[in-house]
């Protein structure tokens, strides 16, 4: 089971929370700057998944986890974090879920995040140090898992 899917399993459970459980939304005027807050968290999210696309397809390198990479970015946001495709994801989804008034998916997003971090990460991490070796290992020094 890819992130993703995480996420959006997450994202219907809070939803389907929010009808049954519903947690009270803030009055109207600071729910609206929390939902502005939200959209400008979504679009951060996407500009920086974009950003990642565009350097693995100037890099031509495949960005889906199962595929064979042919060589490391390092470049970028890469440079700050080894993960920005999973942090945009995180993004996105909090983004989402502030501008949709699903306040039962944010209390949720420790459990995707919780996937990424313990199975989904550990496993593309094992396969780049079998492929890149002593280069990826000391990326992995100079570099933060997340932040």
């Amino acid at each position: 089971m890819t992130s993703p899917v995480h996420f959006a399993l997450a994202l219907g459970l809070g939803a389907w929370l929010q009808e049954a459980l519903d947690l009270p939304l803030p009055p109207p005027t600071p729910l609206a700057w929390i939902e502005v807050a939200g959209g400008g968290i979504a679009c951060l999210g996407l500009a920086l998944a974009v950003s990642c696309f565009i350097l693995f397809a100037r890099r031509r390198t495949t960005i889906m986890p199962s595929g064979h990479p042919s060589r490391l970015v390092l470049d970028g946001p890469y440079r700050v974090t080894r993960n920005p495709m999973y942090l945009a994801l995180v993004l996105s989804y909090v983004g989402l879920c502030l501008q949709l008034g699903l306040l039962w998916a944010v209390v949720l997003v420790p459990l995707p995040w919780l996937a990424l971090q313990r199975y989904v990460i550990p496993f593309e991490e094992a396969r780049l140090r079998a492929e890149f070796g002593r280069h990826y290992n000391d990326y992995c020094v100079s570099v933060r898992r997340w932040l």
